[in-house]
C-alpha cells in the first residue's frame, strides 16, 4: 500500500541578506517527501544548511522561495487561523538542552505553555504534565523544578516532552542528541524510537553523528554546501553511497574491527568548504571532488533515480 505523504518541501529556498549587497544560500532549492509514520535522516557537515532547511520547514524561518505543504495544506498560504492549527501540528525538539529551556519556568510551565497557547486541556492540564514526564521517563516529583536542576540528558527529556505537549504529528530534531554525553545518546535516541511507535509520530532526524542517523532513520538525505545531493534508505545509503561527498563521509565513520579499520581505504577531501555567499558554478562539490569532469563546472547535475528508490546529484550519473 503507497504511504501518505505527511511533510511534502518543495523547491525550499533561504537566503539571507549579509550586507554589502551579499547573499548567503544556506538553502538552496532543496525538494524531499517524508511519510506518516516514519524518520528522515537529514546529514552533511556542519554549515551545509541541514538545521536552516529544518527551522525554515516548521516556520521559524520565513523561506525565500518554495513551497511546505503539511497534510495536503500550504503551511505559508494559508490563513492565521488555519495556519496557527498546522505549525501546531508540528514541533521542534532544539540541539541545545542548556539554551532551549526558559530558566526562569519550572518544569510544569515549560511543558503547559503550548497547550496554554492553543486552548488544549484547560481542566487536566496538571494531569497532562505528570503523564508527559512520565512518559520521557521524568517523575511527577520533577514538575515544580527549574532547568538548572537537571542533568543535560534530563532537560533534553523535558524538551521532548514539551514538543509532545500538544499532539503533534511531525517533530523535527535538530541535533537532539550532540549536546550530550554519549552515554546519554542511546538513551534519548531509543527514548525517541519508542514514542514514534506508541504517538505514531513522523520525525525529520538532523544530525552530523552518521552512525546514530543509521539507527533511527529510514531513509537519509545527505546535504551539501545548501543543496542535497544524495537521498535513499538507510541501509542502502551505508552499503552502497552514489555520491562522492557521501562515499567520503562514511570513510570518516570508525569501525568497531580493528583488522577492518586499519585495512580500509579512507577518502579525504581536499582543500575547504566553499563560502554559500559565493557557491561554485556548476555542481556544488566539484571543487573537492577527486573524479569531477569538465562539465562540472558548468551544469548543475540533476536530480534524478541512480538507482530504484535511490536518488542523487551527479553527473557521473547521466
Amino acid at each position: 500500500m503507497q504511504k501518505k505523504k505527511l511533510i511534502q518541501v518543495k523547491n525550499l529556498k533561504k537566503y539571507f541578506s549579509i550586507g554589502n549587497g551579499q547573499t548567503l544560500k544556506a538553502v538552496d532549492d532543496v525538494s524531499f517527501d517524508i511519510y506518516q509514520g516514519e524518520t528522515l535522516g537529514l546529514v552533511g557537515e556542519s554549515g551545509c544548511g541541514k538545521s536552516t532547511t529544518g527551522r525554515t520547514v516548521i516556520g521559524l524561518y520565513q523561506p525565500t522561495a518554495g513551497e511546505i505543504i503539511l497534510d495536503g495544506q500550504n503551511v505559508h498560504k494559508s490563513s492565521p487561523a488555519d495556519r496557527r492549527k498546522l505549525t501546531s501540528k508540528m514541533q521542534m525538539i532544539f540541539q541545545d538542552p542548556y539554551a532551549s529551556l526558559n530558566p526562569r519556568m519550572n518544569v510544569t510551565e515549560i511543558i503547559s505553555e503550548g497547550m496554554a497557547l492553543n486552548g488544549l486541556y484547560k481542566n487536566n492540564r496538571m494531569k497532562r504534565v505528570i503523564e508527559l514526564l512520565e512518559m520521557v521517563g521524568l517523575h511527577k516529583e520533577h514538575a515544580n523544578r527549574f532547568p538548572h536542576e537537571f542533568s543535560g540528558g534530563q532537560r533534553q527529556r523535558i524538551g521532548i516532552a514539551r514538543a509532545l505537549a500538544v499532539n503533534p504529528d511531525f517533530i523535527i530534531a535538530d541535533e537532539p542528541i550532540s549536546a550530550l554525553d554519549v552515554s546519554v545518546q542511546a538513551q534519548v535516541v531509543n527514548l525517541m524510537k519508542n514514542l514514534q511507535r506508541e504517538q505514531k509520530l513522523t520525525y525529520l532526524f538532523i544530525a552530523h553523528d552518521l552512525a546514530m542517523v543509521k539507527h533511527i532513520s529510514d531513509r537519509i538525505g545527505v546535504m551539501y554546501l545548501g543543496n542535497l545531493v544524495e537521498m535513499t534508505a538507510s541501509e542502502k545509503l551505508y552499503e552502497s553511497p552514489k555520491h562522492p561527498y557521501t562515499q567520503a563521509l562514511l570513510s570518516a565513520i570508525p569501525m568497531p574491527d580493528p583488522d577492518l579499520e586499519q585495512n580500509r581505504e579512507r577518502i579525504i577531501l581536499e582543500g575547504d568548504v566553499p563560502s554559500p555567499v559565493n557557491p561554485p558554478s556548476g555542481c556544488v562539490f566539484r571543487t573537492r571532488c577527486s573524479v569531477a569532469k569538465e562539465v562540472c563546472a558548468h551544469v548543475k547535475p540533476a536530480w534524478k533515480e541512480v538507482a530504484p528508490s535511490h536518488f542523487a546529484a551527479c553527473h557521473l550519473y547521466e
